[in-house]
């Protein structure tokens, strides 16, 4: 077993010195490349840009460890990848996962037994839907479409780095209004929250679905819809990953809220009546659930229910709408390196690119912003922005904190509990030191999504204080995708009295 503890941001060059490995000792399956793989050899030969000691200085890795680590997965049979957001939320987030997808790969470790495999899908939601209602006029307004091709591949939204230029411009056309549900944009997921805040102030009328008072409510609505919890309304739940067929129980009611599923058919309805065209919620689910053969109260009975699935089925033609077999690629192969990139002007092979700050980009800034910070770290008993008015919640986790390594306190001379100012070039969010000694000494690591609900609304619940992504700033990868959220370089000093 290896752990290997990585620095912040720079997975991408991790997976280029393990594809090193592998390749040169000529540990990948051979077969399974051959037959399935297109551009083996371009790869073979990006990865020697990438030797193991390279690697090493730039992830804060051991060589050793790269190696053994290599070898290890390159050995094992079957092997599998969990990934999450800390390679999704950097800048350059997708040649990352190209290169870490690679590793599993080249080693055959695809569409079989305890590996990694395309699941059957009940509901194809990961795009978003409704497009094919959209005139092609409409299609074309597409807020993003001139700036990252990317988006024409089975995306169905706006670009939001663009969206928010667009929002401070009013080009190429101005919005009017925004209907925010489900989200917290002002305490969550939104770089650069001031910013935003002053950019959807510029909108004529907003309306915000939401369970409670947030400060993107306070801050922002028109209108509030308020919205059932899951035990006052009927729904499904088809899972993430291997999808399967579930259902969630409608048990009470209080008061006159309806669950967005209701709000959403209603105001479809307005709309457009031949898009919704179902009486109840339940019809809908029905609807959605129709290739598994179950109508929503049949599912009730049966659930959990799978779809039927085999492994494999590059093999057997059940990949490719054509039926032949390969992958559902332009080459009918796994394209480890990417016609559809080189095609849309993008890098075809992955690649690592230094998050910028950092320490390999911006050295000179090391000086005073001596510490990596990554963000976003999860809590047990809070789901990004949501339970800080739960009691029960709460008390796991009073207050918003910055984990460091004891040696890195001391030298700054802070003590574990302190009141902190959290702070690089674009601004500063107050959090509560916990001393952390397994944590790198060069590093630091909080959580996001704070507001203190027992706060006064008219300060938006000090939102703007607590919010690390005032950190953050609104820049997207080369494809359009991808945003330092988890790699920034930072300082950290004692809260004054008052502040």
């Amino acid at each position: 077993v290896e752990h290997l503890r990585v620095r912040p941001g720079t997975d991408a060059a991790l997976a280029l010195g393990m594809l090193n490995v592998i390749i040169n000792e000529e540990l990948y399956d051979k077969e399974f490349v051959e037959r399935w793989c297109y551009g083996f050899d371009r790869l073979k030969e990006r990865v020697q840009e990438y030797p193991v000691e390279k690697v090493a200085e730039i992830t804060w890795v051991p060589a050793d460890q790269i190696v053994r680590a290599a070898r290890l997965l390159a050995k094992s049979k079957p092997a599998t990848l969990q990934w999450g957001v800390a390679v999704d939320m950097t800048k350059e987030a997708l040649p990352a996962g190209q290169a870490i997808m690679a590793l599993f790969q080249i080693t055959g470790n695809i569409d079989v037994p305890g590996g990694l495999v395309a699941p059957v899908e009940i509901l194809s939601y990961a795009g978003g839907w409704g497009r094919e209602l959209l005139s092609e006029e409409q299609k074309a307004k597409r807020i993003g479409l001139d700036k990252y091709g990317l988006l024409q591949f089975g995306f169905q939204i706006a670009h939001p780095d663009t969206l928010v230029e667009t929002l401070e411009t009013g080009q190429p056309y101005k919005i009017h209004a925004a209907w925010i549900q489900t989200s917290n944009p002002l305490a969550c997921m939104g770089a650069d929250p001031q910013r935003l805040y002053k950019a959807l102030k510029e909108l004529d009328f907003i309306v915000c679905v939401d369970l409670f008072m947030t400060p993107t409510i306070m801050a922002l609505a028109d209108v509030v819809l308020p919205a059932a919890t899951f035990p006052e309304r009927n729904g499904i739940r088809v899972g993430d990953g291997m999808q399967r067929g579930e259902v969630i129980n409608k048990v009470t009611q209080f008061g006159e809220c309806k669950s967005d599923m209701q709000i959403n058919l209603e105001l479809g309805k307005r709309f457009n009546p031949e898009a919704w065209p179902w009486e109840t919620v339940e019809e809908m689910f029905s609807y959605m659930l129709r290739d598994t053969g179950f109508t929503f109260e049949e599912l009730r009975e049966k659930a959990p229910v799978y779809l039927p699935f085999t492994y494999r089925r590059y093999e057997k033609g059940l990949l490719r709408p054509d039926g032949e077999p390969g992958f559902n690629t332009p080459t009918g192969k796994i394209e480890l390196y990417s016609t559809v990139y080189e095609a849309l002007g993008l890098d075809p092979l992955p690649y690592f690119e230094e998050p910028s700050p950092g320490p390999g980009s911006t050295p000179e800034l090391l000086a005073e912003y001596p510490l990596v910070l990554t963000t976003g770290a999860r809590i047990w008993s809070m789901f990004h922005s949501e339970h800080r008015q739960v009691a029960r919640m709460r008390a796991m986790r009073p207050d918003p904190v910055i984990e460091v390594h004891p040696d890195t306190l001391k030298k700054l001379g802070l003590r574990d509990g302190d009141w902190v100012w959290v702070e690089n070039q674009r601004g500063r969010a107050k959090k509560r030191v916990k001393a952390t000694p397994i944590i790198d000494p060069r590093m630091a690591n909080c959580d996001h999504g704070w507001w203190l609900p027992e706060e006064e609304p008219e300060k938006l619940f000090q939102v703007f204080d607590l919010n690390i992504n005032n950190l953050v700033p609104w820049i997207p990868g080369r494809s359009g995708f991808g945003s330092n959220y988890k790699t920034m370089l930072v300082k950290i000093y004692k809260v004054k009295e008052g502040e």
